[in-house]
């Protein structure tokens, strides 16, 4: 018996002591069930919240804000354009209109001849909602062309575009024919330009990117993000590659260097003269009149033809204006030559302007100036007027946007500007020389 009572007393001690005296701790939960009880129902109903408000949200903003691609037009309107699908892809010759111009895509008007258009179409297919005319030279990059994908979206139609170089004109008059805006941007090598409804004039090369606002509004962010800058209709702004034009300025541009002659020598003209074995003609920078002048003379043997010129190489694109003029002071002081000659060539001053038409052609326009009537009335004077002597007279061109276009030469490109004299002996002043473009 002590034997029996003693393996009860001093055995396993954890039997008994297991089953007489429980160790296990019920889960705090279960010492509380009425929290658990609020913390589900508390975190449900934010989860509720949440959702009730995120939901809608989400939905609203897909409705509002999806979108989906939208195909663009592309229409030659002179010579052949070249369309590349994408980066990689071949060139392909565009002749006539093509549909389904999509993001990704680049178009090159490559030669001189060549201009085209990009329409980009309602979700309908209805109406044109705005357009790129793109000129000779240019490179045009689709980045992005999109419309809303629910009809109930307020959101606008979206054009990204990126101008590598060359001219370009971008209508957006989507307000006049569709409820829903279009919304233009336009990248450059120099920064980015917010585009409103209007009317604009791009040209983009090496050094700088220049917009002329028609009609609308623009915006100009410099590619450094440090500032921008904003015109409205019949201002100009410029992006170059350090800086931006910090306010708008007018929208007329001079083409000309040292038109008013106020720097010395020449430095903008090259001059030329034609004499055979005889005293030649001379152009010198002088001051006459209180003004800057270009004096042309020559005082020798009379009877004999001579010339001598000024010219300046201009070089510039004008497909995108609509305006082009050229304006001069002339006064003539002396010519023995009655007329302009038999040719009707031989002014005592003329001006003229070498062009390329859209079509690749190059021409020239002049208008010549001179006092003496003609002694032979079959000399006819052509592109030339009379004008009084010794007195200032000041001369101004008409468009000669419309006025070549007229004629069917319209300038795509102005190459130089050349100012003579011309006949036996003569003496004339020419001041104030501007081609102004608009």
């Amino acid at each position: 018996m002590s034997s029996d009572s003693s393996s009860l007393v001093h055995g396993d001690p954890l039997a008994p002591t297991m089953g007489a005296h429980p160790t296990d701790v019920p889960a705090k939960w279960r010492q509380n069930p009425e929290r658990l009880a609020w913390v589900v129902l508390l975190g449900s109903f934010v989860i509720f919240v949440v959702l009730a408000i995120t939901l809608p949200l989400g939905a609203r903003y897909i409705v509002r804000y999806a979108t989906v691609s939208q195909e663009a037009r592309l229409e030659p309107t002179l010579g052949t354009l070249l369309f590349y699908p994408s980066p990689s892809a071949e060139p392909v010759a565009v002749t006539s209109i093509k549909e389904g111009i999509s993001e990704g895509s680049r178009i090159v008007a490559a030669d001189e001849s060549t201009q085209g258009s990009l329409a980009f179409i309602s979700d309908n297919g209805d109406a044109v909602l705005g357009s790129v005319q793109l000129y000779a030279g240019a490179t045009l990059d689709v980045l992005r062309v999109r419309r809303p994908f629910f009809s109930r979206s307020t959101e606008p139609y979206t054009v990204r575009l990126y101008l590598v170089k060359g001219q370009a004109r971008i209508f957006s008059n989507s307000e006049e024919i569709d409820a829903r805006p279009l919304r233009v941007d336009l990248e450059t090598p120099h920064g980015v330009i917010a585009l409103g409804t209007g009317s604009y004039q791009v040209s983009v090369n090496e050094e700088q990117t220049e917009i002329t606002a028609r009609s609308g509004r623009a915006v100009l962010t410099h590619q450094s993000g440090d500032g921008s800058v904003s015109i409205n209709a019949d201002q100009s702004a410029w992006m170059a590659v350090d800086d931006y034009a910090h306010e708008p300025e007018s929208a007329s541009r001079n083409l000309l260097r040292n038109g008013d002659f106020s720097e010395p020598e020449l430095d903008a003209w090259q001059t030329d003269t034609i004499a055979d074995d005889v005293i030649p003609g001379s152009v010198k920078v002088d001051e006459g009149d209180g003004r800057w002048v270009a004096l042309f003379f020559r005082d020798g043997e009379d009877n004999v033809n001579t010339e001598v010129s000024i010219t300046q190489i201009v070089e510039k694109d004008v497909n995108v204006y609509d305006e082009l003029s050229i304006q001069l002071d002339v006064k003539l002081l002396h010519q023995s030559l009655p007329g302009a000659g038999y040719l009707s060539s031989e002014f005592p001053l003329r001006v003229e302007i070498t062009y390329t038409d859209i079509y690749g052609k190059v021409l020239t326009w002049g208008h010549g100036f001179y006092y003496r009537d003609p002694e032979d009335k079959n000399w006819k004077i052509i592109d030339g007027e009379k004008i009084p002597p010794y007195s200032w007279y000041t001369y101004q061109s008409p468009n000669l946007i419309e006025f070549l276009a007229d004629k069917g030469t319209r300038p795509a490109r102005i190459n130089s500007v050349r100012i003579y004299a011309s006949g036996w002996n003569y003496q004339s002043m020419v001041s104030e020389v501007y081609l102004v473009a608009e």
